[in-house]
């Protein structure tokens, strides 16, 4: 396995520094012992010779004391000088390291000291000779006495000589040890080499191989294998490459098929689309349309248009540096194309295309063909016009003759008749301000330039809707409360239709709370659904709630909520939903059943004037 030969690698080169460690401390260890030996060999000796000539010469100057007359002095100092020389005597032949020339020195020198000791001994015990005698003998001391002082002169030579040759057996083992650590040192560098290129065979060359074939599926090149030339982790990790490969190429296979599949279900789609749909890129080409579009494409380019129409490039650029997208409602945006003799009008929708990251990689445009629509709404805003005013005058006189009625300035009625003549009002009443609501709803789909827009406080708006509701929230038994946050900033807004919105949010509040309850009106800094800054108005009441199935309708044109048993036809909610959509604002509900419910409107905030160039 790859950590067993790493481990071998290793040890042996962890073997060889240990055996140079050990054997260099034993050698060294080895080499002080036997210079700290030499060097106490060396004082020992070179006191003893030192000591021997010197009592040597001490034992002959006490012998020629003699002739002073001074006996006892001449045996006492020669008795000490004797017992010197021979103490160092002595010690020189207890030394073991000396060499063979060194011992037969010593022999050499013990004899001649028994000799000249004999002699000396003679010598101290007549002193009273003959003086030609006694010359004899002091001749024959002072011979011997040279005869020492050689002896000691050539043992100390000869200590030289073997302190010379210890130091020259010492330099050849140092110079031994030297080269067996160089001879382990080539070892160890050869057994680096063998393990390092063992390794790049059997470690590097097949990462190297691994990681370039990495590189190349990183690439998309997935036809990679990397041989498996052994049985350790290497040969394991090739073998996983290899199955990754495999399982990738299979993958990528099956991915094509598929998006090969998905690509046929987006171009079907696409086409059952009865409007033009584009596709664009990050740069803003056309990468995908539908043959609507292509159709389209087709007879703009005859008309002259080469692109997308300029306000539509336009709007898709805001679209991108916004990043929001862009859904009108109204039919006055849509464009107006003229096509095969006749004008064709198209609701431009803008959706931006992200990824998983949330990042723009495209842009969707839907033109949707809204001539149909565009006329029908036509046909119905004149006929309900039409209709409105053409009823209006008559329903006029009809009331006008009703209330004559009712109020019998032509004459008494019975009960019967009263009773009927009242039933006649409510309905009429009823009708007429259908038709008023009807004729608003025509004016308002006409756009926000129907609106007289004026800049207004917030506090001033709430206000006048509580004085007005004053009166009906009193006659109900509710109790109509405010809260309004400070320094909230001016809105421009129609005055009179944010009344009709207040005044029909509030009268319904009023309506489905319950005797002795509450109704609180509310204004503050709030946020619009894409997280802009807004002043926020709520209506809260205390009624029965609506059910969530029912919320996103009860702003529907007509649409009641099933069970009410209110009067009303169901026009109010949509009235203030156009109102407030005109003022480029938001609406809606937050209700729980049992809990009450909260109608809401936002609208938005007042842009701030640019300073121009002159100021």
């Amino acid at each position: 396995m790859l950590r067993t030969r790493l481990m071998s690698g290793l040890l042996c080169l962890l073997i060889i520094l240990l055996a140079m460690g050990l054997y260099s401390i034993n050698q060294c260890s080895k080499l002080g012992q036997r210079i700290q030996a030499i060097r106490q060999d060396t004082d020992q000796a070179g006191q003893s010779i030192r000591q021997m000539k010197q009592s040597g010469a001490s034992m002959t100057g006490a012998l020629l004391a003699l002739v002073t007359g001074d006996t006892q002095r001449s045996r006492s100092d020669f008795d000490a000088a004797d017992a010197n020389f021979q103490k160092a005597l002595n010690e020189e032949n207890s030394r073991q390291s000396a060499s063979a020339d060194e011992k037969s020195l010593l022999i050499k020198l013990t004899d001649a000291y028994r000799n000249y000791g004999a002699r000396a001994h003679a010598f101290l015990q007549a002193p009273d000779l003959p003086d030609v005698a006694w010359r004899g003998t002091a001749a024959k001391l002072g011979q011997d006495t040279a005869h020492l002082l050689d002896l000691a002169n050539q043992l100390a030579a000869a200590h030289e000589q073997a302190l010379g040759e210890g130091n020259k057996s010492s330099a050849e083992d140092i110079n031994k040890t030297v080269r067996f650590l160089i001879f382990l040192m080539i070892i160890a560098v050869a057994a680096f080499l063998a393990a390092y290129f063992g390794l790049s065979r059997g470690l590097l060359n097949p990462l190297r191989s691994l990681t370039a074939s990495i590189e190349q599926v990183g690439e998309g090149n997935l036809d990679q294998t990397v041989p498996v030339l052994s049985r350790d982790e290497l040969g394991v990790l090739a073998t996983s490459f290899n199955q990754m490969a495999a399982q990738l190429r299979q993958y990528r296979a099956n991915t094509s098929v598929e998006l090969m599949q998905l690509n046929t279900t987006i171009r079907a789609t696409l086409a059952s689309f009865p409007d033009p749909i584009f596709v664009l890129n990050s740069q803003g080409a056309v990468e995908l349309r539908n043959p609507e579009a292509d159709e389209l494409a087709m007879k703009l380019l005859f008309s002259g248009v080469t692109r997308l129409p300029a306000n539509v490039d336009e709007k898709v650029e805001q679209v991108r540096a916004s990043g929001q997208d862009y859904l009108p409602t109204l039919f006055k945006d849509a464009i107006k194309f003229h096509l095969d003799g006749q004008d064709r009008y198209f609701l431009p929708r803008i959706v931006l295309l992200r990824d998983d990251q949330r990042e723009v990689f495209g842009v969707a445009v839907i033109l949707e063909d809204v001539t149909r629509m565009l006329l029908l709404d036509d046909v119905k805003s004149n006929l309900i016009s039409t209709v409105s005013h053409e009823l209006k005058t008559p329903l006029t006189s009809v009331r006008m003759a009703i209330y004559l009625l009712f109020e019998k300035t032509v004459g008494p009625l019975n009960d019967k008749q009263a009773d009927l003549v009242a039933t006649a009002r409510e309905d009429a009443d009823r009708l007429h301000r259908t038709l008023n609501d009807l004729l608003d709803l025509a004016k308002l789909e006409q756009g926000p330039s129907q609106l007289e827009l004026v800049r207004l406080s917030p506090v001033e708006l709430v206000e006048a809707a509580e004085r007005e509701a004053r009166e009906t929230a009193h006659g109900s038994e509710i109790t109509l409360e405010t809260e309004i946050a400070p320094n909230l900033p001016d809105v421009r807004i129609d005055r009179q239709r944010l009344a009709y919105v207040f005044t029909n949010l509030i009268t319904n509040a009023i309506k489905y709370s319950p005797a002795g309850g509450t109704v609180l009106v509310r204004a503050q800094i709030g946020q619009t659904r894409s997280d802009k800054p807004c002043v926020r108005f709520s209506v809260k009441d205390q009624g029965p709630g609506i059910a969530p199935e029912h919320q996103e309708h009860i702003f529907e044109r007509f649409y009641r909520v099933p069970g009410t048993n209110k009067s009303g036809a169901g026009l109010g909610l949509s009235i203030a939903r156009e109102i407030v959509t005109a003022h480029q604002g938001e609406i809606g509900v937050i209700s729980k059943l049992g809990e009450g419910s909260e109608f809401f409107f936002v609208l938005p905030l007042i842009p701030e004037e640019k300073p121009s160039a002159d100021g």
